[in-house]
């Protein structure tokens, strides 16, 4: 019994090995190997290879033939002004005083753009500084007017609050203010003797520590700076009017003192 179960396990291997190897799920054919990468072999279908080469020799036609093209064009026209000689231009020249509120402004020659300006005019409020704001508003600048209304008055500003190019800023130059500017007038000073001598110590502090700061902004950005005073800087002149060689009469313990802190 035994040895012919052994007999039958041996024949049933034999035929599991016979049905496997003929059995085509089994065996597998063998892949031949690529003759070229992947990458090339896709450029080679549909042509692909032939377009790149024709989109490559348009682009270069184009960019060899573009300076060509251009130099063939007709000339370019020269504008009037740049078209005359150097003495024409000079004698070309017209001067022309407008603006955009009808006022009368400084004479500009016709071609030749200005640069608008930003300035800081600081006691604008007042009487000399109202009035320079009027020519530089005038002259077609942007101001900004800083004043804290000790002695100066709105009312000598109140025509230019529509005026998009001006800007009145209530504000004590004693404590320091950070603007973007081209050019800063340091008019603030109460100059009237009946004013400054009011607050003395206000006086000294606006002259000392407001001319600080306003030098420090225009160290900061850059702007051109112009420092006014009084004539009461030279105290109580022996002469009439006071020449700048004058060194003036003053008193270094009087009431004046205040007000000779101004330079």
């Amino acid at each position: 019994m035994k040895l012919h179960k052994q007999s039958s396990m041996t024949q049933r291997r034999d035929e599991e090995t016979l049905s496997g190897q003929n059995s085509p799920y089994l065996s597998k054919t063998p892949k031949h190997p690529r003759s070229l990468p992947r990458s090339i072999n896709y450029l080679f279908k549909e042509q692909r290879l032939l377009f790149i080469l024709v989109g490559i020799l348009i682009g270069s036609t184009f960019f060899i033939l573009q300076p060509i093209l251009s130099r063939l064009g007709p000339p370019q026209e020269l504008h009037p002004f740049h078209a005359l000689t150097a003495n024409q231009q000079r004698q070309s020249f017209q001067f022309h005083r407008t603006s955009s509120f009808g006022a009368k402004t400084g004479r500009v020659p016709v071609g030749i753009g200005r640069r608008r300006l930003r300035i800081v005019v600081t006691g604008g409020a007042g009487f000399v500084g109202s009035h320079l704001v009027d020519k530089l508003i005038d002259r077609g600048d942007e101001v900004i007017v800083i004043d804290n209304f000790f002695t100066g008055r709105k009312d000598n500003l109140v025509h230019h609050f529509r005026n998009p190019r001006f800007e009145l800023i209530r504000h004590d130059v004693v404590e320091p203010i950070l603007l973007e500017v081209d050019q800063i007038y340091h008019l603030a000073c109460p100059a009237s003797p009946v004013h400054y001598k009011y607050n003395p110590v206000k006086t000294i502090k606006t002259n000392v520590m407001g001319t600080l700061n306003m030098l420090g902004l225009a160290k900061r950005v850059g702007a051109k700076f112009l420092l006014t005073s009084t004539s009461e800087v030279y105290g109580d002149p022996l002469e009439h009017p006071q020449k700048e060689t004058y060194w003036g009469n003053v008193n270094p313990i009087g009431e004046l003192l205040a007000a000779t802190a101004v330079v």
